[in-house]
């Protein structure tokens, strides 16, 4: 009788653990992205705000209505400096030296993405600095200022010749291994997003618009944690009207 009577006290702790990851999975239908939520709520919940079973329910529903331009560039993508909208241009040593100085007087501030536009010759060893002194997580091509592809600054380093030396846009891209062409549309629903993030085993996507031009990356991590924040503001709203 007791361990009936114990294991009946522990029943609604379970409750209210399991079903959230329950709600989650049905609505996004995907593991990681359950692991992000709940670490988004525990913190939320470490922090002292609180958060109810029908946060999750709304959820699914913001995914699947939110547009993912509609999102605000600065929550989605990481912030930056020096560039517009978290973009690093290839410039000379002159312009490094600047985004380097401008990040030691702004240690909280990033930057995301370095631009790679045709019609230049490249220095690999500046190359190489931009990467690992910014801490740019993507390099992104661009082709008459349009998207051209993209992949992740690490393989992309990785793949640079370790002599010094010139080389030009086009002969670069023949270089390198894993030059991705993945995008999404800013009319595509968070869901959408988080759904081709998944189907392609990638945390962060381009977006494109429909003239072909880059807008930023989206970032599965910054996506659930920007529908969170509204939601449980939306509630507290709620709770005080």
């Amino acid at each position: 009788m007791e361990k009936s009577k114990g294991l009946s006290d522990w029943i609604p702790l379970i409750t209210k653990l399991v079903w959230p990851f329950f709600t989650v999975i049905l609505l996004l239908i995907f593991h990681q992205e359950v692991s992000d939520v709940y670490s988004v709520v525990l913190k939320s919940m470490k922090a002292g705000r609180s958060v109810e079973i029908g946060g999750f329910l709304k959820l699914g529903e913001a995914a699947s209505n939110t547009e993912i331009g509609a999102l605000s560039h600065e929550e989605i993508s990481i912030k930056g400096i020096g560039g517009s909208g978290g973009v690093a241009r290839k410039g000379g040593r002159s312009d490094l030296a600047k985004l380097q100085d401008e990040l030691r007087e702004n240690p909280s501030k990033k930057i995301n993405t370095l631009l790679l536009p045709d019609g230049i010759r490249y220095s690999v060893d500046l190359l190489k600095q931009y990467v690992g002194t910014l801490g740019l997580r993507f390099v992104l091509f661009q082709q008459r200022g349009k998207f051209d592809g993209w992949m992740p600054a690490s393989t992309f380093v990785a793949q640079l010749p370790e002599r010094e030396e010139h080389v030009g846009y086009s002969e670069l891209k023949r270089r390198l291994i894993g030059v991705r062409r993945e995008s999404v549309s800013p009319e595509g629903s968070a869901k959408q997003v988080l759904a081709e993030m998944q189907k392609l085993h990638i945390d962060s996507i381009p977006v494109v618009d429909a003239d072909g031009y880059w807008l930023f990356f989206a970032s599965r991590e910054e996506i659930l944690a920007s529908l969170m924040s509204t939601i449980i503001l939306e509630t507290q709203t709620e709770r005080s009207q």
